[in-house]
């Protein structure tokens, strides 16, 4: 993947050309494209997910809340 054109999806601008869709991550975590399944992340199931489609490319853009802790004892 073109490294310029990752930084400015992640920047929330995005490339000329490129079109923005909207999935919701089934249980299984697959989602739909064009009649397609795409496996994306159980992970995900539930929660709706950025697709950029970019020069032929299907691009996953997704962002997961996350806490952990660990016990340094």
């Amino acid at each position: 993947m073109n490294t310029s054109t990752n930084s400015s999806i992640e920047g929330n601008a995005l490339p000329e050309g490129a079109s923005i869709f909207s999935r919701k991550v089934a249980r299984s975590g697959h989602i739909s494209y064009e009649g397609r399944p795409y496996f994306i992340s159980k992970t995900l199931a539930g929660r709706y997910i950025r697709l950029v489609v970019l020069d032929g490319c299907l691009i996953v853009d997704a962002s997961i809340p996350l806490h952990k802790e660990y016990r340094l004892s």
